[in-house]
């Protein structure tokens, strides 16, 4: 299943098991095509958009943590699949206060955001 896929699947199940949050989803420059890619890029960054933003976020303020960010890849994918950009994103929203990792595949995504929706470290 693609990384696509696997994310449709953790932002249905989250809207239906916790229908009074939000989650949302960051669309990425991978989105991006056509001939004046790189002028819309530019664009882009000039209103605020970086590379490396993880790809899903949860706006729920736990005891712990401000909001949840996380980094979604295909199901059996590894950290080496995480770029540079990804990682970095992550390390600077733990810092900040914010739950931030990676998920390979629905079933990981959701077992996280579990946790995190029930206070735990994630």
């Amino acid at each position: 299943m693609s990384e696509s896929v696997e994310q449709i699947k953790v932002v249905q199940w989250f809207r239906l098991q916790y229908p009074r949050h939000v989650i949302y989803a960051n669309q990425g420059g991978a989105l991006l095509g056509g001939k004046n890619k790189f002028g819309l890029i530019a664009k882009m960054k000039k209103e605020g958009w970086i590379a490396g933003v993880s790809d899903l976020f949860v706006p729920v303020p736990t005891m712990i943590y401000s909001g949840l960010f996380l980094e979604m890849k295909d199901k059996g994918k590894t950290w080496s699949f995480v770029s540079e950009e990804q990682r970095e994103f992550i390390v600077k929203m733990k810092s900040a206060g914010y739950a931030a990792t990676w998920a390979a595949g629905f079933d990981k995504a959701k077992t996280i955001i579990e946790g995190y929706m029930k206070g735990e470290v994630v």
